[in-house]
């Protein structure tokens, strides 16, 4: 119930070409998940330093997405192959609901890159009077991090520490995280005296910013490629449906 009669050729070369794009379809999952993976694993201090979850909620959206995606390739590839008309017509609406997730988020991800200079100098601006005190101990953690990761320094120049009243008050101008670090690991003593032999003098906000819209720009590119992908699968499982 629900299978096809024998096909003619151009029906043989429907099914043919549908099982072809889902291949492409199930390789782009696999994208999609290494993309997720990397995005949790790269950075992670990022989602405490901008001051919101909106980072690592994508990475996991991702990650989702394209082990939904990696399953609905392989229903399509079986659909075609054994030509059951009530696996297409699921195929069909699953990838429909995909195509739309994938496409809105692809827009978002070159929307966000637009704005993303702003968003984080404007988090960054609260986040570092919060450094060293007790209850943000995950703010103290994430900025040392991305200091020392980024190679960089307050926002955009050092003297932004001195605005913290409570790291300053102790005679320091920047954190030990600043400090360069010489050929045994060791960091340098540059808290009291940064000079740009010791310790880091670039602004971390543009660094950052240019770290996350370099991943929004891949992120997105990525979805809307994966998602014109699926165009040709909802058409030729159509085609088939319609052929059976």
């Amino acid at each position: 119930m629900g299978q096809g009669v024998e096909m003619t050729t151009g029906g043989k070369c429907v099914r043919f070409l549908m099982f072809a794009v889902n291949f492409l379809i199930w390789v782009s999952s696999i994208a999609i998940l290494v993309l997720g993976v990397w995005t949790v694993v790269d950075r992670p201090y990022l989602e405490n330093l901008l001051g919101n979850e909106m980072y690592m909620t994508a990475a996991y959206i991702l990650i989702a997405t394209g082990c939904i995606i990696f399953f609905i390739s392989f229903l399509g590839c079986f659909g075609a192959l054994k030509e059951v008309k009530c696996m297409l017509l699921t195929y069909f609406i699953m990838v429909l609901l995909l195509f739309i997730i994938l496409l809105i988020g692809g827009i978002l991800g070159y929307v966000f890159k637009d704005k993303a200079a702003t968003s984080i100098k404007h988090t960054m601006v609260g986040s570092i009077r919060e450094y060293g005190a007790e209850k943000f101990e995950h703010i103290t953690k994430a900025w040392d991090e991305t200091q020392q990761a980024m190679n960089c320094c307050a926002i955009e120049n050092q003297a932004e520490w001195m605005k913290n009243k409570a790291f300053s008050s102790g005679g320091n101008k920047v954190p030990v995280s600043c400090c360069k670090k010489d050929s045994d690991g060791e960091f340098l003593n540059c808290q009291r005296s940064p000079t740009e032999d010791n310790s880091y003098t670039d602004g971390c906000a543009a660094k950052a910013t240019e770290f996350v819209q370099q991943h929004a720009v891949i992120i997105g590119g990525v979805a809307i490629a994966v998602a014109l992908i699926m165009v040709f699968g909802l058409a030729l499982s159509l085609i088939l449906f319609k052929l059976i």
